[in-house]
């Protein structure tokens, strides 16, 4: 009797492993360009990082601010909240560390950042208090974040 159930077994094992294995894997995720400026009352914010992080699947991904203000980075398609933090540049947090780049596994390292510090209020360094969302689109699109 136990001989005929471990077929059964077997099979049902190797579909639950299937429907599985069937999931959309983070590295599938769809990704577009998004570029555009970050202003800081009004003014464009003279480095730092900037991440995109998706309200659905929690993917993330990282783009460094320019001097300039500029910034672009792959974000993960559909609905995200957004963090702003330039601490690698203030003198009270010690030595630069540069956060870990969430980024889709064989991209190009992402280059270190330049700027300075620049005071912003701290809800900003974290995408789920912030208040700064967007939708990304599927293809390249601009987008400025203000932060005031």
């Amino acid at each position: 009797m136990a001989f005929r159930i471990l077929p059964r077994m077997g099979v049902l094992l190797s579909l639950l492993l299937l429907l599985v294995g069937c999931g959309k894997r983070p590295d599938s995720v769809d990704h577009a360009e998004v570029s555009g400026k970050v202003l800081f009352r009004g003014q464009p914010l003279p480095g730092g990082r900037v991440t995109f992080v998706s309200v659905k699947g929690g993917f993330a991904n990282s783009g460094n601010i320019e001097e300039n203000g500029n910034y672009k980075v792959k974000a993960p398609v559909g609905e995200v909240q957004i963090s702003v933090d330039n601490q690698m540049f203030s003198a009270k947090k010690g030595p630069t560390v540069e956060k870990p780049v969430l980024k889709k596994p064989g991209a190009e390292e992402a280059h270190k950042p330049t700027g300075r510090y620049v005071a912003l209020p701290s809800k900003y360094e974290k995408a789920g208090e912030s208040g700064l969302t967007y939708t990304v689109q599927k293809g390249s699109q601009t987008h400025d974040i203000k932060l005031e």
